[in-house]
């Protein structure tokens, strides 16, 4: 009776197994993108603890030749190939989004002057690029965003650093680190 009763449960053990194994497998149309930290011994890194869409790493001290600080969101998106029109339609409003945003950081003292902003493919995926200078009372400081339509997910990575050529190259740098996990739509 015992053995039965080992080899039923060594059975149900095994199909739940099977279970979760199946239940684990990506569903057709999503993909999977997964921040990866290039070189934790240069980089602390953090993620949201519930969602892991979002993460945020900083350069150790001394690890890198200025400040420097990469931010990373994951999200879905409206669509799996956005039109490359409309994406140009949406980098075209960068200026005027400036804009506005120095108005209010005009009120804390702050300047925000746009150096570049448009559209480009990043790693095979379309992308809006953008990279803004902030000048405040520590002096300046730059941002080099960018947002990449990765199939049915935006990534969005944004580095900020007192170097403008550092903060592009560590946004670079995490871009490469990303890894991708697409399950395709099944044909019809």
């Amino acid at each position: 009776m015992t053995r039965r009763m080992a080899l039923a449960a060594g059975l149900a053990a095994s199909l739940l197994l099977l279970g979760f194994q199946s239940a684990n497998a990506q569903a057709p149309g999503t993909t999977s993108v997964t921040i990866r930290n290039p070189d934790p011994a240069k980089w602390a890194g953090s993620s949201n603890i519930f969602g892991r869409s979002t993460g945020e790493f900083v350069c150790r001290p001394l690890a890198c030749s200025d400040a420097a600080k990469v931010t990373a969101t994951i999200s879905r998106s409206p669509t799996r190939s956005p039109d490359p029109q409309a994406l140009a339609k949406l980098a075209s409003q960068i200026p005027e989004s400036v804009e506005r945003a120095n108005q209010v950081a005009a009120a804390k003292g702050r300047k925000l002057d746009r150096l570049s902003s448009g559209t480009t493919t990043l790693r095979g995926y379309p992308a809006i690029v953008q990279e803004l200078r902030v000048i405040g009372e520590k002096g300046p400081a730059y941002l080099s965003k960018a947002t990449m339509f990765v199939k049915s997910a935006v990534v969005s990575i944004s580095s900020f650093s007192p170097s403008h050529e550092l903060a592009r190259r560590n946004r670079d740098l995490f871009i490469k680190a990303m890894e991708v996990t697409d399950t395709p739509l099944p044909r019809s």
